[in-house]
């Protein structure tokens, strides 16, 4: 006999938007770990303050591919790497492009978590993190509100993918935990791979690394450096992702 609700992603990311709204806290799957998402600014505080984020780090927006192209611009190359990457090959990528200030759920961010979440203009935007997550991105985008996130752990411990290996003060600020058991892309490392696409420089090794690597270079000849290894960057974040 099961111990857990089976997954329903439309059902499941409704009750996790329906708690946003309110002003809570989520901990959700996504593809590539267990990520905390809130669209309340003193939500987004409190996952801050629990996760004892070091000042260079930012909040990302929960998003999808069609709210990438709403929010971001990038050059006519750049725009179909993205596509590639995420409709094409079906992967998960953190993508970090410029982005358009007027957008209205731009506008909706106050300017604190504004600051909080851009970096010499870009935006970092999760696209394709699973069903769940393009569900709640989608039900976000209907009501034009910003749905913003992080991983579900403390900074430096690295992202979990059960819900088991949360630590209980992450678990705790939750105001709702979706389990889905084990998520499936951790190789070399959970979290997604982010790529800076304005400049095509990698801010984040994660999950499938070696994959968007592949692809990068086969089909438009862009050469990204190869992982260094947990050994020697264990969070996988480059210098690029910081001030």
């Amino acid at each position: 006999m099961s111990f857990y609700k089976v997954p329903s992603p439309k059902d499941d990311a409704r009750a996790v938007f329906e708690v946003l709204k309110r002003g809570g806290i989520g901990i959700i799957p996504m593809s590539v770990g267990y990520g905390m998402t809130a669209i309340d600014p003193d939500a987004l505080d409190r996952i801050f303050r629990t996760k004892r984020r070091e000042p260079h780090k930012r909040y990302a927006m929960v998003g999808s591919y069609l709210l990438h192209r709403e929010i971001h611009f990038l050059p006519p190359q750049e725009a179909a790497i993205v596509k590639l990457l995420t409709v094409d090959l079906d992967l998960p990528i953190g993508v970090v492009a410029p982005y358009h200030l007027d957008h209205p759920i731009i506008q909706k961010l106050p300017p604190n978590i504004l600051a909080q979440s851009v970096f010499k203009g870009t935006l970092a935007m999760l696209v394709n993190g699973g069903a769940l997550l393009d569900e709640l991105s989608r039900l976000a985008t209907l009501e034009k509100l910003p749905l913003m996130g992080s991983s579900a752990n403390i900074t430096g411990r690295g992202v979990k993918i059960v819900v088991e290996d949360i630590e209980p003060e992450i678990l705790k600020v939750a105001d709702i935990i979706i389990d889905y058991g084990r998520q499936k892309l951790h190789h070399p490392r959970a979290s997604s791979t982010m790529i800076n696409f304005r400049t095509m420089k990698v801010v984040r090794y994660g999950a499938c690394y070696d994959v968007v690597q592949d692809a990068l270079w086969r089909f438009y000849g862009i050469k990204l450096p190869d992982d260094p290894g947990l050994s020697t960057l264990s969070s996988g974040e480059t210098s690029a992702n910081r001030i």
